[in-house]
């Protein structure tokens, strides 16, 4: 067999082991890749459920007519994430020198909805309501 003949039998061994470690290694990175993106995908969807669910929660505190100060808690039977919600009357700053006789009161409502132990998110909002 000649040099010629040779070269042009085709790959040796070791080209071939090469070819297939340098595939197996960018199929690697790419596999990774592809989890890494179903993973941002998974969290942002159970983000945007956790955020609707908070913005439906927090529709139905505020369609009450009267706020009661104070702390409630629940979990969405959907999911199984649980939220904190807190009612407290609103002070501004320039209030304390206000000397107003006034039976509306200004509520801060903040609601925390838990996705897991390590995961949450906040809504807060202001509403006028009348001082019991």
């Amino acid at each position: 067999m000649t040099n010629t003949t040779r070269a042009m039998a085709g790959f040796t061994l070791l080209e071939v082991l090469v070819a297939f470690v340098l595939l197996s290694s960018v199929l690697g990175v790419v596999m990774q890749l592809n989890a890494q993106a179903l993973d941002g995908t998974v969290r942002a969807g159970d983000r945007q459920r956790a955020l609707m669910l908070a913005q439906s929660e927090l529709d139905r505190i505020l369609a009450h007519r009267e706020l009661v100060p104070g702390q409630t808690q629940g979990v969405f039977d959907t999911d199984g994430m649980r939220w904190e919600a807190n009612v407290s009357p609103f002070y501004f700053p320039q209030q304390d020198n206000a000397e107003t006789q006034t039976r509306i009161v200004p509520y801060r409502i903040d609601l925390h909805v838990f996705l897991d132990e390590s995961r949450s998110l906040q809504l807060t909002t202001l509403r006028l309501g009348v001082a019991p």
